[in-house]
């Protein structure tokens, strides 16, 4: 009993030692360029943190990362590595959009799940031939999926400057704007009930309390039900799995279209509750950008939204340093990447010590 609260609590020290040495080397490179690192850090904690509006955009921040972290987890959970959640949020969005504007005459409750399961469709859709191709024709996850996020890109500034050109607009090249009874309503009814009363400048929405509920409902999942007792055994030796009478193939096709209807999505929030438009600048990265979450959060759900909320403070973070330090933008963009860079190495270090841990616990 006790080795296992001694596992535990080095795979929660992990991230935390990571943090610590990403913010270490990071006031390195503060230095370098001329500024105080405790000035920087206290600014980006005063700035983010002393206003219950700003605590309100480090959420919405993190909304669309913890759908890309989920996602990301999924395929590592069962040893493939989903790439292409960038080209599958941005398939997924896409078609959210086309049900947005063209759907009409139909009142919000049914509208707005119609808007979100066209996300949902267009994310599995485009996860769908990177698995076949794995199974059928050998061909590796990390090539096709990277193949298919150039093809996204592509195809999507086809269909919105050429097919689905709102051409009313003259200056934006974007899709027509989502009717009223597609955009996802605001969270500020709901905390005013408790007296936190945000302005309107904040676009904190429903799809913040989504995120944290497909966060237990994965973790559910993975621990309670047979397909993630398959999905998790598939992962760690597909093998011995086959052995033991679970099909990888099923479990592959399974999960990579959880993990592709997962990062469907990603892109709603900003579509249904800020832009209500898709344009050809619609935010990016956030495919990658969950690849780091996941691995911050050590592909648990719960770790997902504590690293996801943890970008959201370096993004608001970064704004303030920027606007009263005049510190670049790029010194924020170093930091995420020490920060992953950390966890690679540390999570090795510690994998490798945990693992003797349980070999000696065996023996």
């Amino acid at each position: 009993m006790k080795r296992n609260y001694s596992v535990l609590i080095l795979k929660i020290i992990s991230p935390v030692l990571a943090i610590v040495v990403a913010a270490f080397l990071s006031s390195l490179v503060i230095l370098a360029i001329g500024k105080n690192p405790i000035e920087v850090f206290y600014t980006m904690f005063r700035f983010s943190f002393r206003r219950l509006d700003s605590v309100a955009i480090i959420f919405y921040n993190s909304t669309p990362l913890i759908f890309s972290g989920l996602a990301v987890s999924i395929g590592f959970r069962m040893g493939l590595f989903n790439i292409g959640i960038e080209g599958q949020y941005l398939i997924g969005t896409f078609l959210a959009a086309l049900a947005g504007f063209s759907l009409k005459g139909l009142p919000a409750v049914i509208h707005i799940p119609l808007v979100i399961l066209s996300g949902v469709i267009g994310g599995m859709l485009w996860a769908y031939l990177p698995v076949y191709l794995k199974i059928k024709r050998g061909v590796h996850e990390v090539i096709s999926t990277i193949m298919l996020n150039y093809i996204s890109y592509s195809l999507i500034h086809f269909l919105i400057s050429e097919v689905f050109l709102d051409r009313s607009q003259k200056l934006l090249i974007r899709t027509p704007k989502l009717l009223p009874t597609a955009l996802i309503p605001k969270l500020h009814g709901l905390l005013a009930l408790f007296g936190v009363n945000l302005p309107k400048h904040v676009y904190l929405n429903w799809f913040f309390p989504l995120g944290i509920l497909l966060a237990f409902a994965v973790y559910y999942m993975l621990y309670y039900t047979p397909f993630g007792f398959e999905l998790r055994c598939v992962g760690q030796n597909p093998d011995a799995s086959r052995t033991a009478g679970i099909n990888p193939e099923k479990v592959f096709y399974k999960g990579f279209l959880l993990s592709g209807a997962i990062a469907g999505l990603v892109g709603l929030s900003d579509l249904m509750g800020y832009f209500g438009y898709m344009d050809l600048d619609f935010p990016r990265g956030y495919g990658f950008d969950g690849i780091a979450v996941a691995l911050i959060g050590q592909n648990s759900p719960f770790g997902i939204i504590a690293a996801s909320i943890l970008f959201g403070f370096l993004k608001r973070g970064a704004e303030g340093i920027q606007t009263l330090l005049n510190v670049p933008m790029d010194t924020i963009v170093i930091l995420q990447a020490l920060m992953i860079l950390s966890i690679v190495v540390i999570n090795k270090v510690m994998n490798d010590y945990i693992r003797r841990i349980e070999k000696k616990g065996v023996a």
